[in-house]
């Protein structure tokens, strides 16, 4: 299966995992009880099928990212490989808009999305534009593409981080000031809440490239921040860098790790 850059993370100390931390650490078992599942599905409609030959045809899928095509959104967002797979979906099927260097509203980037996942939550939607357009007109402003695309995969990737330091900005600025607060009191909070176990997040060495940029910081600038960080798009291992992401041609393979 191939990796991205958080996978060559993972490898460095895949020999001094135990097997049930590295079957975790990799989603395995996620994966082989979908294809179970799925295999006994449609084996009660063709009892013909060889289930070797499934399984191979399975995980080959996994390998090159299509099998998220079509799912619903519990499965695409089960495990970061989905994820990853998702994220370049998204942009193979509609990079085209980004080339024209038409805009869209948050509704209309959600009715697209809906194309390849019809359960998709428009919460998350809003969420990935506030990124970009703060709380001002969220249904109405126009967004680029390349804009649009970066902060949707901050926030679809690193989704329970990203809500997780929500929780503790406002711990520290309970009426969310926009005059934001200390960075390295933002810093302090965050680093021990990364102890496992804990979902995935960017390196804490990227997390201080951001915070300490400034002696104060914003929820909305830190959001900026990791959608925009070319290192933590590079750790991720989806997308090209954001310079790039419209003269890059995309394909499915290789669209993300376990």
């Amino acid at each position: 299966m191939t990796t991205t850059s958080a996978d060559h993370h993972h490898s460095k100390d895949r020999f001094s995992q135990s097997p049930e931390n590295y079957l975790k650490t990799h989603d395995v078992v996620a994966h082989l009880s979908h294809a179970l599942a799925t295999l006994l599905s449609v084996r009660e409609a063709d009892t013909k099928i060889n289930p070797f030959r499934y399984m191979s045809e399975y995980f080959t899928r996994i390998s090159n990212g299509e099998h998220v095509i079509n799912q619903n959104y519990s499965y695409i967002q089960s495990t970061q490989h989905n994820r990853s797979a998702f994220i370049k979906l998204f942009w193979k099927s509609f990079r085209a808009i980004g080339c024209r260097g038409d805009m869209l509203t948050a509704k209309e980037y959600h009715s697209l999305i809906e194309l390849l996942c019809a359960d998709f939550p428009f919460s998350l939607i809003q969420s990935a534009a506030k990124i970009i357009l703060m709380d001002d007109a969220i249904a109405d402003c126009l967004i680029s593409f390349t804009d649009f695309l970066y902060a949707f995969q901050a926030q679809f990737y690193y989704h329970e981080f990203l809500s997780k330091c929500r929780e503790l900005y406002l711990s520290l600025s309970p009426d969310d000031k926009l005059d934001g607060v200390d960075s390295s009191r933002f810093q302090e909070a965050i680093n021990p809440s990364l102890t496992p176990p804990t979902p995935p997040h960017p390196p804490l060495r990227l997390i201080a490239r951001i915070l300490t940029k400034s002696n104060k910081v914003s929820f909305y600038t830190f959001l900026l921040g990791v959608a925009n960080s070319d290192s933590i798009n590079s750790y991720i291992g989806v997308l090209p860098k954001k310079s790039l992401c419209l003269e890059t041609s995309p394909v499915l393979e290789g669209s993300g790790g376990s």
